[in-house]
């Protein structure tokens, strides 16, 4: 027996909810696949944060420009999207391609181009090249349970032999691009660095100083063909305009 209310009836109305939060579910696979943060995601697909966020809760229902507009950007088929059929799309499959308890993992973006600081030191970069999965449990030891802390992670192919042969030339490296890892240098430990010709590395730093007049020693680990150096940092800038993130693994974990 179906119960009535008016002209629909609570069966309908199962399955329209249903069919909506099986939408919802890969809306939202393929915004984590894609390791974007949720304003830059928005961006990208020509919506505000707030609408994104509508539309991934299920608040509103996403106009077809968006969908376009998702389904262009992350490569999802239409019917993927909407149905459930066809192909999950590169973010997306990528989670599914872990395999069984895929939910276990999480992707973190392999950036494409130079990634530098903007005015007020925050993270630019272009287009990202691809998504490779970690384990969700070891991000977590890296980095804690923080969302946004999780989203400062990226990936960058390593230019240069200067770390050789602590890191060699075409490894993948991961960035913490936190806050709290941009605003202390600790030490001796390996961060990517803006160098005062403009052009991004990765040294060993070592901050000294005080707050009239800071400098950053850059030490290489390839000794016989890198001097280390040091610069002065201009003291109307935040310490994030030069450090964009510590090095937290490449093939291997780093303190």
């Amino acid at each position: 027996m179906v119960w009535k209310r008016g002209r629909r009836s609570y069966r309908t109305n199962y399955l329209e909810y249903a069919t909506k939060k099986v939408f919802h579910d890969r809306l939202k696979k393929i915004i984590h696949g894609s390791g974007l943060p949720l304003g830059r995601f928005a961006e990208k697909t020509g919506v505000s944060k707030n609408t994104l966020i509508n539309y991934r809760d299920g608040a509103t229902s996403p106009s077809a420009v968006f969908l376009e507009s998702v389904c262009r950007e992350f490569s999802a088929d239409p019917g993927w999207l909407l149905m459930g059929e066809g192909s999950a799309g590169a973010c997306a499959a990528k989670l599914e391609s872990a395999g069984e308890g895929s939910e276990d993992y999480g992707l973190i973006p392999l950036l494409e181009s130079r990634v530098t600081a903007g005015p007020e030191g925050e993270i630019l970069y272009g287009e990202v090249a691809d998504h490779y999965p970690f384990k969700r449990w070891w991000i977590e030891k890296l980095v804690g349970t923080s969302s946004e802390r999780q989203r400062s992670l990226f990936l960058i192919r390593v230019r240069g032999d200067s770390m050789s042969p602590t890191i060699s030339q075409g490894e993948t490296a991961l960035v913490d691009a936190s806050e709290v890892e941009r605003l202390e240098v600790h030490a001796g430990r390996i961060y990517l660095v803006i160098l005062p010709d403009g052009t991004t590395a990765l040294k060993r730093l070592v901050l000294s100083g005080d707050e009239g007049g800071l400098k950053l020693a850059c030490l290489s680990d390839n000794i016989a063909d890198y001097r280390p150096f040091e610069f002065a940092l201009d003291p109307e800038k935040s310490l994030k305009s030069y450090v964009l993130g510590r090095v937290r693994w490449a093939g291997k974990e780093f303190d």
